[in-house]
């Protein structure tokens, strides 16, 4: 079930569409009952399934104010992607690949190749230091997420344990979790993990962390995600929606790069720190 705002914005299209010509009528027919998997098709593929040309698909974006296929696709992609429930992504799964004149492959594959390339512009933002510096000047760093996004915590926290210490993380039904309002917010640093679809546990969580008074980062997808209003500095990452689950690729390998500028500007603690560990790891033989 889609929510009001994206059902108000395709009522809008559709009633464009059926009051254009009779080939707009079809396809706006064909949007109304499959715009979860709309959102996801090539121009090619949505020409073939709606049974009218490519050229035909383009001067319908063109009739909703779009410079284009691509320009349209990208807006029903940014409006849908946190609305996908299992059933809906099961057709991913049965249409893995692109084919079109421009993109062969798998359409996971391509989606977060040009994810990772967008990690150039993210690393060079001031979201980005700014995140580095809150990280590194914090007394103590707590990790959160929930749900799909708690998955990407171990990875973080693991290897910024590393560089840095008192770094600590938590999920839903953890003790330090329910109790985490009433923690000192002196030198604190909450770093907040949420991408669709957002668990409202971590949104009421941060809401009222934010009213006790703590330190805030973010993590997310986009600036509007329900966390980024609660959060300063606030990181954006895509991830790849277009298959049966969420590619979190770009996310941990843009951890991996914060790991390693935190390291970068505190190099004689993070070498003291890694010394220790490679240290204590020899002494209990804790690898073969």
């Amino acid at each position: 079930m889609i929510s009001q705002d994206v059902s108000g914005r395709l009522d809008e299209w559709v009633r464009a569409g059926k009051a254009g010509s009779e080939v707009n009528r079809t396809i706006s027919l064909y949007i109304e009952e499959n715009f979860a998997q709309v959102a996801f098709m090539t121009s090619a593929e949505l020409a073939e399934q709606v049974g009218v040309s490519q050229a035909s698909i383009s001067r319908f974006a063109h009739s909703l104010g779009f410079s284009g296929f691509g320009e349209w696709s990208k807006e029903m992609q940014r409006m849908i992607r946190t609305e996908l429930s299992g059933p809906d992504r099961l057709w991913f799964a049965s249409n893995p690949t692109l084919a079109t004149e421009d993109e062969t492959g798998d359409r996971v594959v391509l989606s977060e190749y040009l994810n990772l390339q967008s990690l150039n512009d993210i690393l060079a933002s001031s979201e980005f230091e700014a995140l580095v510096q809150a990280i590194v000047e914090a007394e103590r760093v707590i990790l959160v997420g929930a749900r799909a996004s708690a998955t990407l915590i171990p990875y973080l926290h693991y290897f910024l344990s590393k560089v840095r210490s008192d770094v600590y993380a938590t999920v839903p039904g953890e003790t330090l979790w329910e109790r985490l309002p009433m923690e000192r917010t002196s030198g604190t640093l909450i770093v907040v993990l949420a991408f669709p679809r957002y668990p409202r546990v971590t949104v009421e969580l941060v809401r009222e962390l934010e009213k006790q008074g703590f330190a805030i980062a973010a993590v997310t997808d986009d600036a509007h995600s329900p966390v980024a209003a609660h959060a300063k500095p606030v990181v954006c990452v895509p991830v790849t929606t277009v298959s049966l689950f969420d590619s979190y690729a770009t996310p941990i390998t843009l951890f991996n790069l914060l790991i390693r500028r935190v390291a970068q500007v505190t190099p004689e603690a993070s070498r003291e720190r890694l010394g220790q560990i490679e240290h204590l790891d020899q002494a209990t033989r804790v690898y073969d």
